[in-house]
């Protein structure tokens, strides 16, 4: 009986507390003990309007609810009680709706002040806050009577942060001489692939570099450069039926594969992608070194056979999980009334124990409105919780200006809009005849152009990993 009273004293105690008036004289009252702390704390969900531009040419926004920014670390500094983010929220979340997650050591009671800071309530996972200014939480012992105060700051990205912040880097002569160009970041070096003189070379640059680039001495068939692929640190290139790797950009080496694809498309973490003879997607698991037919949702007619590009990122929802996107134009010849690219996508999953998945066509579809365009030389990059589209003129239906926008997708590849803040840098070579472009792990756009050189590095704001 005596337990159950002291229990319910305890519950009459945090009751009290939620309708109590507080002093806004803080300083004689809190008591720090050792026992009690917030450990993790976390915005699990978040409001985000984007500016967008219609396919008009109109100002539009539009409201993603729920948006996930669980990625985004908040770091607690127990001596001086403050917890805040150095990466900031993407520009466009609403401050005012926040939902957060906390855990705390010892079952320590956790409740927010208003903003007025004379009155507490319980803080709930599933109840938005404003965080539009710094909110005090207070983590009470298990006694209701002592607690630790914790002032929460969340930064979030201002207009002026958001789009690329470009670099210059070089408008170099040797690369402007290039037909047609693949770029990849291997190791600590880029790497680019270009058609010379009817066979395929291979030009190098530091990552921390991007102005003097280097030939190697390595050179390959005409339709190498299109053939690559990284997975990790390495570089894989199809050389008619022969694949190589390589980890320096420098040195090639045989991988002995038996049946390789027709064409080399890409790489997740854990798989090189492919397409075969029978336009099927071909996938290793193994290095390069065996092939199989992957398993396709979606018919043959429907795959890419120009302009192809494959990026591949973490699954934001799933532990062990790529999502890879594909995208690529079918043949004008025979689609000339194509005004859309096509999409596919793949989710991987490589925990011990996941079944194989896959690929998905996201067909066209006349109730979206928001579909990629059918562009030459089309790129696409997994930048952030995003994926990025660009390439020059349209082709068949598609009346797009070369380099005239760039497409954003932050739904996996179903619809891609014009983003007002990602845009090309001024003075960019949008006559070029080729170019080659590739994101690397620190969030890092690099474009090369033929034609000029010109060699350009760029960062979007708001990514998470920004300091």
């Amino acid at each position: 009986m005596s337990n159950k009273i002291c229990h319910l004293c305890l519950l009459f105690a945090a009751a009290t507390l939620l309708v109590s008036c507080l002093d806004t004289d803080y300083t004689d009252e809190v008591t720090l003990y050792d026992d009690i702390a917030i450990t993790q704390f976390q915005i699990t969900s978040a409001k985000v309007t984007r500016h967008t531009t219609s396919s008009t040419g109109e100002d539009s926004t539009y409201v993603a609810e729920d948006q996930s920014v669980a990625d985004y670390p908040f770091y607690i500094d127990q001596l001086n009680g403050e917890i805040y983010n150095v990466d900031k929220l993407p520009y466009g979340v609403d401050a005012t709706k926040l939902l957060c997650g906390v855990y705390t050591k010892n079952n320590a009671m956790v409740f927010i002040e208003n903003l007025a800071r004379d009155s507490i309530r319980s803080l709930s996972s599933t109840d938005s806050v404003d965080f539009t200014q710094p909110r005090y939480l207070r983590a009470y012992a298990s006694n209701a009577q002592s607690y630790r105060l914790y002032k929460v700051t969340v930064n979030i990205a201002g207009k002026q942060e958001t789009g690329f912040a470009w670099q210059h880097l070089a408008d170099d002569a040797a690369l402007a001489a290039l037909e047609g160009m693949r770029l990849a970041r291997v190791g600590g070096r880029m790497v680019l692939l270009g058609l010379e003189g009817g066979s395929t070379v291979v030009y190098r640059t530091d990552v921390a570099d991007g102005s003097a680039w280097t030939k190697a001495a390595a050179a390959f068939g005409a339709d190498t450069y299109y053939n690559m692929a990284v997975m990790g640190d390495t570089l894989f290139v199809l050389d008619g039926t022969a694949l190589l790797r390589s980890t320096d950009g420098e040195t090639f080496a045989n991988v002995g594969a038996a049946g390789a694809p027709q064409r080399l498309v890409g790489a997740s973490s854990t798989e090189l992608y492919g397409i075969g003879n029978d336009g099927r997607m071909a996938v290793s698991t193994d290095g390069g070194r065996t092939w199989q037919v992957d398993r396709m949702d979606s018919p043959e007619a429907l795959m890419p056979a120009e302009d192809i590009s494959l990026c591949s990122a973490p699954y934001a929802y799933m532990d062990s999980t790529d999502y890879v996107v594909m995208t690529g134009n079918r043949p004008v010849d025979g689609f000339p009334g194509d005004s859309t690219a096509v999409v596919w996508r793949k989710v991987v999953e490589y925990a011990e124990g996941s079944e194989p998945a896959k690929w998905i066509c996201m067909e066209a579809d006349s109730h979206n409105r928001y579909q990629l365009p059918r562009l030459d030389g089309l790129t696409v990059l997994a930048l952030g919780d995003s994926k990025v589209a660009f390439g020059g003129a349209g082709l068949g239906a598609c009346d797009d200006a070369p380099f005239e926008r760039m497409y954003e997708s932050r739904d996996g590849g179903i619809t891609w809009q014009r983003n007002a803040s990602l845009a090309f840098p001024d003075g960019f070579d949008t006559s070029a005849p080729a170019f080659a472009a590739t994101a690397d792990s620190e969030g890092y756009v690099w474009i090369v152009c033929a034609g000029s050189g010109q060699v350009w590095r760029g960062r979007l704001a708001g990514l998470a990993g920004e300091q």
